[in-house]
């Protein structure tokens, strides 16, 4: 049967999800030239107080999209990642590569937050629409031209849709958390007062297995991210200031002076760790799937925004060749399918690794093994 007259060049994109994943697909729909919706249940951008490490392959997606310069505005330029001890000792440097080009940093510490913001205000400024509190509880994959059912009965059509969340739709499979490996570990964030002479990215590798990441986001402040493993005892969540304060102590000088610094005020948020990726297609009719829709990374390497926001480029890119539809998820498929998943390998090792350490540990090697695959674009 041949789809319906019109449909098949894309001129008319909703995207279900107004996250990361998703308002950076929009950013990049808008910039091809096609009309952007996108729906999400919140009623702002989410506000997580948390740090983005923006490293080299994101740069420079991010600068494809016209917003690393943005970025760099908004956040603190580094270069280099540090590996130290429990006491500030040096272990080892993981080079940064300049990916973004000469006039860009190789990577940026950020507020999350404010990489949202940018996204969103770009996304709107290019003319996408972002309809808040619209809970999305159906999607018609099938359809030439697919339906977006919202909660209070409105349905509105496209001729692409895009799930770019982990949103559980009826139509779509159950969303990808759903089916994927939840690691016993846990990553604890909070932003505080950056420490004196920090200005790279350092890992923390603490005694027994505790291991933290230091990111510089701003002049004045730092984003702390600290590993636990859940199966340990006295791995309670760290919810309170006083109680990450308590958990810091232990972990050697460094993070216990981390600690006493961070404000009564601040908000601690934990993460799980979890690990999945789409078997398949990412498409479904003319619904296609990306960000953690698609893929669930753990965060090492940060690679978890860095592979969503390529997506978003690599869908932009796929939109100003005026492509048939078919044709244009076929090529998104092949440009992010098999790279993807050679990306989900090695930093889901990385997260098996701190769990149980194996005589053939090397994370350092593991990231050696990642550049030459994120080292050009998809």
């Amino acid at each position: 049967m041949r789809p319906e007259p019109g449909v098949t060049r894309l001129r008319h994109v909703g995207i279900v999800g107004a996250g990361l994943a998703g308002l950076a697909a929009a950013v990049a729909a808008a910039a091809a030239g096609v009309h952007v919706e996108v729906f999400d249940a919140a009623p702002d951008v989410a506000a997580p107080p948390a740090q983005i490490d923006v490293v080299p392959n994101l740069v420079r997606d991010l600068s494809a999209l016209g917003l690393a310069e943005a970025c760099v505005r908004r956040g603190f330029a580094y270069r280099g990642v540090s590996v130290v001890d429990a006491y500030g000792r040096a272990h080892f440097e993981i080079e940064t590569p300049a990916l973004g080009g000469a006039r860009l940093p190789a990577a940026i510490g950020m507020p999350y937050a404010e990489l949202l913001r940018v996204l969103r205000d770009s996304a709107l400024a290019r003319g996408a629409v972002v309809h808040w509190q619209c809970t999305v509880c159906g999607v018609e994959a099938p359809a030439a031209r697919p339906h977006i059912a919202l909660a209070d009965g409105r349905r509105h059509r496209f001729d692409l849709v895009v799930m770019a969340g982990a949103a559980d739709v009826a139509g779509i499979e159950l969303p990808l958390h759903a089916g994927g490996e939840r690691l016993p570990q846990r990553w604890d964030y909070v932003l505080l007062p950056r420490p004196q002479g920090l200005d790279q990215v350092t890992w923390v590798v603490g005694p027994g297995r505790t291991k933290a990441m230091i990111v510089p986001v701003s002049m004045r402040e730092a984003g702390l991210a600290l590993l636990r493993d859940e199966r340990m005892a006295g791995a309670p969540a760290a919810g309170t200031p006083a109680q990450l304060r308590a958990a810091l102590a232990v972990e050697g000088d460094l993070l216990a002076r981390l600690g006493e610094s961070l404000r009564d005020d601040a908000t601690v948020v934990g993460r799980p760790v979890r690990s999945g990726l789409l078997a398949g297609a990412w498409h479904v009719g003319a619904v296609l799937r990306l960000g953690s829709s698609a893929h669930v990374l753990p965060p090492h390497f940060g690679q978890a925004a860095a592979q969503s926001v390529e997506d978003a480029a690599v869908l932009g890119d796929l939109l100003r060749a005026d492509l048939e539809r078919d044709e244009l998820l076929a090529r998104f498929g092949a440009r992010r399918a098999t790279r993807a998943a050679r990306v989900h390998a090695l930093v889901s090792q990385a997260a098996r690794w701190d769990l149980d350490p194996e005589p053939a540990t090397d994370l350092a090697a593991l990231a050696r093994r990642l550049a030459p695959i994120v080292a050009h674009g998809a």
